[in-house]
């Protein structure tokens, strides 16, 4: 792999692999390995799964590419879908090519709506490569740790019962960008009773509730999507990954009211 900038931060152990099928994986010689990981994640119902495969090269026959002034109805019968599933009736979808772009879309999307609000989110929590969601300014995002509060005794993490969480300046957040289930790759839920004491809060101050769903999502947790643990509506979901099954594909999905306000504030992402 010379003429390769190998970046990910982990090495390189299988350089020849040329098949895969549902977990396995083949390499030049004919050595079998299973992926424990999916990919990064991605590939939710195997790799080449022949449905899949069938629907994207006939798609690809038809349309692979449209432009600023043209569509193709496709996207407005999978928006739907997206709408259905993650129960935003009258709502809208953006479909992008990352993860990490789709929450960077949706941040945007509430700065512009709400644009001196703080982001509130977890210490512990990654949501992309670049932008906004990399650079976490602490200007502009107040990042909270909820496994180091006085009320983290039964290793729930914060139950919002402490002086901690009291600190965080509510007044000023308008945003909470959460990420559930996962936290830098592991799997940990925050508690029930943090989630909707934030909730509440953010609802208060008319706030928006972002959800990155990009490893939580497509059912991975054994629900649609990882919020679905919980007793929460949110406005803006972000999604990747498993969504387009290895296909470089994302979702940025927006409520009804989302989506109201975004087109009331003549949002473009292109500039």
């Amino acid at each position: 792999m010379k003429n390769i900038v190998w970046s990910t931060g982990h090495e390189l152990i299988l350089g020849d692999i040329v098949k895969t099928r549902n977990c396995e994986l083949t390499d030049a010689s004919g050595n079998q390995f299973i992926d424990m990981e999916s990919g990064v994640w991605c590939t939710s119902v195997g790799h080449c799964h022949p449905r899949i495969n069938s629907v994207m090269v006939s798609q690809i026959r038809k349309v692979m590419h449209t432009g600023f002034n043209y569509c193709n109805p496709i996207l407005e019968t999978a928006a739907g879908k997206v709408l259905e599933i993650t129960d935003f009736p009258g709502g809208r979808c953006e479909f992008l090519c990352s993860g990490s772009e789709a929450v960077e879309y949706c941040i945007r999307a509430a700065k512009a709506i709400k644009p001196d609000a703080m982001v509130l989110t977890f210490s512990d929590s990654y949501f992309g490569a670049y932008g906004e969601a990399a650079r976490q300014d602490n200007k502009e995002w107040y990042r909270y740790n909820r496994h180091g509060c006085s009320c983290d005794t039964g290793g729930e993490g914060c139950l919002g019962e402490c002086r901690e969480f009291a600190e965080i300046p509510f007044d000023k957040i308008g945003i909470f960008l959460f990420e559930p289930g996962s936290s830098s790759g592991l799997v940990n839920f925050p508690s029930v009773k943090l989630i909707e004491k934030i909730s509440e809060r953010i609802r208060e101050n008319h706030g928006f509730i972002i959800i990155n769903e990009v490893t939580t999502g497509a059912g991975r947790t054994g629900k649609w999507f990882g919020f679905q643990h919980y007793d929460l509506k949110p406005d803006m979901i972000a999604m990747g990954k498993g969504i387009g099954n290895g296909y470089p594909v994302s979702v940025a999905a927006f409520s009804a009211r989302a989506a109201g306000l975004l087109e009331k504030h003549h949002f473009h992402y292109s500039q």
